[in-house]
């Protein structure tokens, strides 16, 4: 196969290996998908998204990229994500861990100023959370978008879950009041949030 687009296309990720052994230049190759230019691991996590990659094969191919010397910390041209960021928001926790795995900066603020611990804990991760807290991520970090802290972004995960979210907001929003986080004040005027014990109760409200 000549592409990267035709590797993932025909879901063959040794295919892929091969590949970028013979043009090693491809592994941090912006692939060009419609006006966007992302990185072939940000490619990757679109296609495990959507549906066209499954997790485990999503994974193969980070792998094979990550094998050939990826830029773990890549940042998306159009929205300021990091690598990290984008496996995260994008559903795709496997991929999310083998770039901490390498090495990746878990620090970076991306899209809303929002940092991977947000967004791990927005999407529901919890075993991702509590990685993120022991590399020693900043807890207490509001995004630039919403000013919320990632005990914010569990909260609205809850109340609103995005697309690919996993269901463990409650264990995101344990972890981070454990680690020394506080709820907002304004929070206890919430209707949606006072009516729900369970969410009281992570809060350390109940």
């Amino acid at each position: 196969m000549s592409s990267l687009i035709e590797c993932l296309e025909a879901q063959d990720a040794t295919a892929l290996s091969q590949l970028l052994g013979r043009l090693p230049h491809l592994t941090n190759a912006p692939v060009i998908e419609g006006d966007e230019t992302p990185h072939p691991i940000h490619a990757i996590c679109n296609r495990v998204f959507d549906g066209r990659l499954s997790d485990s094969q999503g994974l193969a191919f980070a792998n094979a990229l990550i094998s050939a010397g990826a830029d773990l910390d890549a940042i998306h041209p159009a929205n300021g994500d990091s690598l990290l960021i984008s496996a995260i928001s994008l559903s795709c926790p496997s991929i999310a861990h083998r770039l901490l795995d390498k090495g990746a900066n878990p620090d970076p603020r991306g899209l809303f100023g929002a940092t991977a611990l947000h967004w791990a804990a927005i999407m529901g991760m919890a075993d991702l959370v509590k990685r993120l807290m022991d590399h020693g991520v900043y807890i207490y970090l509001r995004d630039a978008q919403y000013s919320a802290t990632p005990l914010g972004w569990a909260v609205q995960g809850w109340i609103e879950p995005p697309r690919g979210a996993r269901d463990d907001h409650m264990a995101c929003a344990r972890l981070l009041v454990d680690a020394g986080l506080q709820p907002d004040a304004e929070w206890r005027h919430s209707e949606q949030i006072m009516a729900d014990s369970a969410l009281r109760q992570a809060l350390g409200w109940a």
